[in-house]
């Protein structure tokens, strides 16, 4: 039942043979028994894994305990770890675990790291450390256990233990892929899948594309590749597995193979490709539906709850909301006509719950967002703060809580729960605030969450810490040895919104293996990573290179497809000479009409600059047409909904008008909110509102 993931059943199977042990049972079957009623409870609720942590505990009384700590009973304390790392107890996970792998925790690297012969032990401290962002430990952890394993098949290629080594090297080398991936070490991850099925990164694409006789290398390449930007490849394998071709046409494209974590990497190819409309299909033939069938059909769940729960993100992708509500609703067992009491009431699937909640908050129904979410945890509206800010026990929903203040505009209580989540006191010294708890996405959060409030020196020595990097007097600046692409990406972003323009270009290059010396061409080469891509193309706007950026920007249109790169470029040529014609050879679209009205934008502010405020209104019109086009004809962006802000701002609009459009850009793309606002023509809407608002005085 364990192994089938039957967890409620297990729980019942082992209180049955537990509760029919009678008079005095056998010690070994107790424990094990007790040991898999823990792991049952492990993967269901909260308040579930409490219990499971209460009896393991109790079970540890009964047992001996080694000179470091560890339980002698077979697998108690490996579980317990498990347990403590289900609960967010990484620190006391981790502490379990060096102690069952005989390591000092003030041991050095080194030690720390040397294989300890449990193999079980050994391959779940690498995942903890890579849990709590610890990737150089676990990086080197994994390297020293792949050599073990490898030394000891080389030396006893006949042992009857080959095929259970085997096994444990499969697993080392895909916990590696996942790893470096992390890290953004994607051409490593790259190499080591190649590697595994006799290919090499220079071989032809059809060599490349060509299906192995190992189904989950071929799926980890598919998912490296689609990190790398090369999709087109991704979706090339995918289709050989698939039995498919690309000219094939769309219904035996769309056509599932029967293989579902084949079919859904597909999709979600697909997805990032943006063609939606082969991805809807595809789902839809999963789930047994047609796109022409009635709303009701569509919106019935099929019963496989990845393909439902993936259907419902594609159409909120495609802005589908009333259908992506319908489905989740059923999924949820509840109807739209439900009363707001019912509605608010988490199905006790903490996905589809979410899922909903995320999705009201996107198109704006704030008041079900929050009742859903303090609903989860346990929590109520009118409750105190000190309630409101305490954990419910599951970090997303801690966490979409957060983002969901942050949202609103109640710092306060989201850093007051972040604080808590770090278990962290709002008094505490900087020094402790600022030391990482290791649980990377709430150390991140809370970067972010100061970054918001202006906190910026606590989010740099927050973020300094976690690299595990101490500036000194040279004003050094970090490598890409460390591997952290996300955290330095974040502290490249914090430095932008500081004004330290040149420590955030000598970061960006050196995470991308480039040197300020380098020549153009390799400056302006895509590093394969697209956010760190784009945030250099930006840093460059804004530091005036302008040419350089246009080079990147181009380049990074073609190597990664992304929409973000060709509305990018088209902003930096936006004021220019001979725009108009430039963007004429681009297809319409919502990026297009956006870069259009962002252009007559700019010469209006231009025109209102140097006091031909008449002129500015004339093109102030014309780019809120523009963007008002792009709202209606097309799919709305995150960037059109600012655009028709900063239009009706700087035509003289109420700020409640212009306020609720950059409120809904932000809730269509929270990631505006950590970028900085250093683009040349806002600094020229800044000079613009400032002269108008010298007129009207």
């Amino acid at each position: 039942m364990l192994n089938n993931q039957n967890f409620i059943d297990a729980e019942k199977a082992f209180r049955t043979l537990l509760n029919g042990m009678h008079g005095i049972p056998n010690r070994f079957d107790k424990q094990e028994a007790t040991i898999g009623l823990a792991r049952s409870l492990r993967e269901q609720t909260h308040e579930k894994q409490l219990e499971a942590c209460s009896i393991l505990e109790e079970l540890r009384l009964d047992g001996k305990l080694t000179r470091l700590g560890a339980s002698t009973i077979s697998n108690l304390d490996l579980c317990l770890s498990l347990c403590e790392e289900a609960l967010g107890r990484h620190l006391d996970a981790e502490t379990r675990l060096l102690r069952l792998r005989k390591k000092m925790r003030n041991a050095n690297e080194r030690a720390l790291c040397e294989p300890s012969h449990y193999y079980a032990a050994d391959i779940s401290n690498a995942r903890l450390w890579q849990l709590m962002g610890k990737y150089t430990l676990a990086e080197t952890l994994l390297l020293n256990l792949k050599t073990e394993l490898i030394k000891n098949l080389q030396s006893k290629p006949y042992s009857p233990a080959t095929s259970k080594l085997r096994r444990h090297l499969d697993t080392v080398n895909m916990a590696l892929m996942r790893l470096w991936q992390l890290m953004g070490k994607h051409q490593k991850a790259e190499l080591l899948m190649l590697d595994l099925i006799g290919k090499r990164p220079d071989d032809d694409e059809d060599i490349l594309c060509r299906q192995s006789d190992h189904k989950d290398v071929d799926l980890a390449l598919t998912f490296i590749w689609r990190a790398l930007g090369k999709h087109k490849r991704a979706e090339r394998l995918l289709l050989n597995m698939s039995r498919k071709h690309p000219d094939d046409s769309e219904e035996i494209l769309c056509r599932p193979t029967g293989h579902r974590a084949i079919d859904m990497a597909l999709m979600r190819t697909w997805d990032e490709m943006n063609k939606l409309e082969l991805a809807e299909k595809l789902l839809l033939n999963m789930s047994g539906k047609r796109p022409g069938d009635s709303e009701e059909e569509l919106c019935k769940p099929c019963g496989h709850h990845d393909i439902d729960l993936s259907l419902a993100l594609i159409w909120q992708r495609k802005y589908k909301y009333i259908r992506t509500e319908k489905l989740l609703l059923n999924m949820s067992g509840k109807r739209p006509g439900d009363s707001e009491e019912e509605l608010c009431k988490p199905c006790g699937h903490h996905d589809i719950d979410l899922s909903l909640a995320l999705l009201w908050q996107r198109i704006y129904k704030y008041i079900r967002t929050e009742k859903l979410l303090l609903n989860m945890s346990g929590k109520r509206p009118g409750d105190s703060e000190e309630e409101l800010c305490k954990l419910c026990g599951n970090r997303e929903s801690d966490l979409a809580l957060v983002r969901f203040w942050e949202l609103t505009g109640r710092y306060t209580l989201a850093e007051k729960l972040l604080l808590n989540m770090s278990r962290k006191h709002p008094d505490a010294s900087e020094e402790i605030l600022c030391k990482p708890c290791w649980q990377h996405d709430i150390d991140l959060a809370l970067v972010r969450c100061w970054q918001l409030t202006g906190k910026y020196k606590l989010s740099e020595r927050l973020l300094l810490n976690m690299i595990g990097w101490q500036p000194n007097d040279s004003e050094e600046i970090p490598g890409k040895s460390g591997g952290h692409d996300v955290l330095y990406l974040a502290l490249a972003r914090l430095w932008e919104m500081m004004d330290k323009p040149e420590r955030t270009e000598r970061l960006l290059l050196n995470i991308s293996g480039k040197h300020p010396g380098d020549d153009e061409d390799s400056l302006c080469k895509p590093s394969g990573n697209h956010d760190i891509d784009l945030t250099l193309a930006r840093c460059w706007e804004n530091t005036g290179k302008l040419g350089r950026a246009e080079r990147l920007l181009k380049r990074g249109c073609e190597f990664y497809h992304s929409n973000e790169f060709e509305l990018t470029l088209l902003k930096l040529l936006t004021g220019q000479e001979g725009f108009m014609e430039m963007v004429s050879y681009y297809p319409e679209s919502a990026n297009t009409l956006v870069a259009k009205s962002i252009h007559y934008f700019s010469l209006a502010c231009e025109q209102i600059i140097q006091d031909n405020p008449e002129s500015g209104q004339d093109n102030l019109h014309k780019a809120l047409e523009f963007v008002e086009s792009a709202l209606k004809k097309y799919p709305p962006i995150a960037g059109a909904f600012s655009q028709k802000a900063h239009c009706l701002r700087m035509l003289g609009k109420s700020e409640q008008e212009w306020r609720e459009w950059f409120d809904r850009a932000e809730a269509s793309d929270s990631s505006r909110t950590y970028r900085a606002k250093t683009h040349l023509w806002r600094n020229r809407e800044a000079a613009a509102l400032q002269k108008l608002s010298n007129l009207k005085e």
